[in-house]
């Protein structure tokens, strides 16, 4: 998905409205006050601004103060305001971005094995000269099968990374620290890429 860094949504900045929603895209279930850390707005004015997004179909309501990402949203957070990639380049990229697959699967170092990859959008388009962007999606699951036993790897990996100065925001982070590791890496840092979780793009 590819977007226009001067447009708005709700009135806001697109890449703020972004911005935000990427901080909260881990945590299932999230109030006013957290949208308003995330984006930096006034106290008070969360729940407003929560009720416009959802007019937009990035997040619903599922209760009272207890907001969610949809689907929609998710692929919102993924979404570059980059310049348009030639085909050769995407291809490369993509290319890349399977060897960093192949890398996750075989390190044991990573807790997190990828199965499945989903491309989708406009690299799909042969006729596409010039791709907004590579839009894929992957499924991320513990190589470990025993649960009590990745959870028990993943608690061990948080010490290190606190160890070494690493700062987890929240809960969300510190449990979900296996699949984030994965994630981050697959991702490369780039912004030619736009990597969602096939799960929630699924749903």
């Amino acid at each position: 998905m590819h977007v226009d860094s001067n447009a708005t949504v709700a009135g806001y900045p697109i890449l703020l409205v972004r911005q935000a929603l990427r901080k909260l895209r881990h945590v299932d279930t999230w109030s006013s006050g957290m949208l308003e850390a995330a984006a930096g707005l006034p106290a008070g004015t969360g729940r407003e601004v929560a009720k416009a997004f959802a007019a937009q179909g990035l997040i619903r309501k599922l209760r009272k103060d207890a907001w969610t990402i949809c689907q929609a949203g998710m692929a919102f957070t993924a979404a570059t305001a980059a310049k348009r990639l030639t085909r050769a380049t995407a291809e490369r990229v993509l290319a890349t971005f399977m060897e960093r697959v192949a890398r996750v699967n075989s390190d044991p170092y990573f807790l997190g094995q990828v199965t499945r990859v989903a491309l989708f959008a406009s690299m799909l388009n042969p006729d596409t000269d010039r791709p907004s962007d590579i839009d894929l999606a992957v499924e991320i699951v513990p190589k470990t099968a025993d649960w009590d036993s990745h959870i028990e790897k993943n608690n061990e990996r948080v010490q290190e990374l606190m160890t070494l100065g690493h700062h987890f925001r929240h809960s969300i982070e510190y449990a979900t620290c296996w699949h984030l590791e994965v994630f981050r890496f697959l991702k490369g840092g780039g912004r030619a890429i736009s990597l969602a979780d096939y799960n929630f793009r699924s749903a």
